[in-house]
């Protein structure tokens, strides 16, 4: 009787310790499926400032082999980049998608993995004068997340173009 007692106890000991090691609230999920689906939202060739808000003041990018850990450098990076791009192709789209995403929560970090598809539609003169219709980028990204003062922010970044 004491040796199943004692046993009972052991099992009850493990359960709560798993319960107690890492607790991830049902709305965690949603909420970082809700950034990520900001951030590809926001991947479009205009202001760059709504995906900034979602992101730690000292995030982390690293894209084409480089590691910016300049948060606002590499936002403005890219948002000079898409700015050329408009200027050379007025009326150019990006529409972006994710695909695949996987989330994994431990606590207030979140792990993220998805394919991202980034397709700019061309302008007509553009279109006209022999350039394609379109192109597309085919990324496999990865983000780190925190959940600071209540809110799920990216703290990291990995775009690796996988086409």
């Amino acid at each position: 009787m004491t040796i199943l007692k004692n046993l009972r106890l052991q099992h009850l000991a493990i359960l709560l310790s798993l319960f107690a090691t890492a607790t991830v609230h049902a709305d965690d999920r949603s909420d970082v499926e809700g950034v990520i689906n900001a951030y590809v939202k926001s991947q479009t060739l205009e202001n760059m400032n709504t995906q900034a808000k979602l992101m730690a003041s000292d995030r982390t990018y690293i894209a084409g082999g480089t590691r910016y850990s300049n948060n606002e450098i590499s936002m403005a990076i890219q948002t000079a980049t898409n700015s050329v791009t408009r200027k050379a192709s007025p009326g150019i789209k990006r529409i972006s998608t994710a695909e695949d995403v996987n989330i994994r929560l431990n606590g207030d970090t979140a792990i993220v993995s998805f394919y991202l598809i980034m397709n700019d539609i061309n302008n007509a003169a553009n279109v006209k004068a022999g350039q394609s219709i379109s192109t597309t980028v085919h990324a496999t990204v990865s983000m780190a997340l925190f959940k600071m003062d209540g809110d799920w922010k990216i703290v990291h970044t990995h775009f690796s173009p996988t086409k």
